[in-house]
């Protein structure tokens, strides 16, 4: 379950170019999380926003992306990326082979979300974004 596309169906942001959570007051500056449940929830509203997303003229996490993982039409090789990015035992492990499918990448970054031991050394596209 994506929590990025979870957030945009509910609007509280868009998917920006970085492929991360776009939102118009804090830019891609959001973190997420979410639980599973069977328990009965009280009804709740959805939040009264219209998300514009990325500015369709910055290019600005393009550009500075090391390597250069977003393309211009913000499609994110998301396995350069994690292989640049992330410092885990258990990524380590799995991207040492071939083959690589992309549910494994998903299923690589479920377990190295909640992995103690992984350390992230890449948010240059978040952190260069202008819009906060």
């Amino acid at each position: 379950m994506s929590l990025v596309k979870m957030a945009e169906a509910v609007g509280i942001g868009k998917v920006g170019k970085n492929g991360l959570l776009f939102h118009s007051k804090y830019g891609p500056r959001l973190m997420l999380g979410g639980i599973v449940t069977t328990a009965s929830l009280p009804v709740m509203a959805w939040p009264e926003r219209d998300e514009k997303g990325c500015p369709e003229d910055c290019f600005v996490c393009q550009e500075q992306c090391p390597t250069g993982a977003i393309d211009r039409i913000g499609k994110v090789d998301r396995i350069a990326c994690m292989k640049y990015s992330m410092k885990s035992p258990i990524f380590s492990h799995f991207m040492g082979g071939s083959g690589v499918k992309p549910e494994d990448v998903q299923m690589i970054n479920h377990l190295t979300a909640v992995d103690d031991h992984s350390m992230y050394r890449c948010i240059r596209c978040v952190s260069v974004c202008p819009y906060m």
